[in-house]
């Protein structure tokens, strides 16, 4: 029997992430439940969780907007990954075990976060300087 590791579970999410991408309501869905659970009071101490995954979620929006395109394929693959394994109230660990649910969570954004640290910091960056434009661009009231 196939022990039931993050590992198998992200694995799982990776392969349903292409079809989730590929799909406006599915991207959709996912953002909606992305933003939802990382507003959720921190409840197990994993206070940067929710900057995180706010992260890749603006990236994801950016994205299916087509207003950021400077991302790979691959990577963009991964971040919904990740985000679909945050989601998922059924994982490795389950969400509702108190003390140790979001840890699992937090182990695949983290290596989310360090495997796409360029392209996640490019993005960060890439937003700074959008909000600086539009300041100059768009009259203040």
């Amino acid at each position: 029997m196939k022990q039931n590791t993050i590992g198998n579970y992200f694995n799982k999410m990776k392969e349903k992430a292409n079809a989730v991408l590929e799909s406006s309501t599915q991207t959709g869905e996912l953002i909606t439940e992305a933003e939802k659970k990382s507003s959720q009071p921190d409840k197990q101490g994993l206070s940067n969780l929710g900057s995180q995954v706010k992260a890749l979620v603006r990236m994801v929006k950016s994205y299916k907007r087509g207003d950021y395109r400077d991302v790979s394929k691959k990577s963009l693959l991964l971040v919904v990954a990740g985000l679909l394994y945050f989601v998922s109230p059924i994982d490795a660990v389950p969400d509702f075990l108190i003390g140790a649910g979001l840890l699992d969570d937090a182990t695949v954004l983290a290596f989310i976060f360090s495997t796409l640290s360029t392209e996640i910091a490019a993005f960060q960056t890439w937003e700074e300087e959008k909000e600086e434009e539009d300041k100059y661009i768009k009259p203040t009231p």
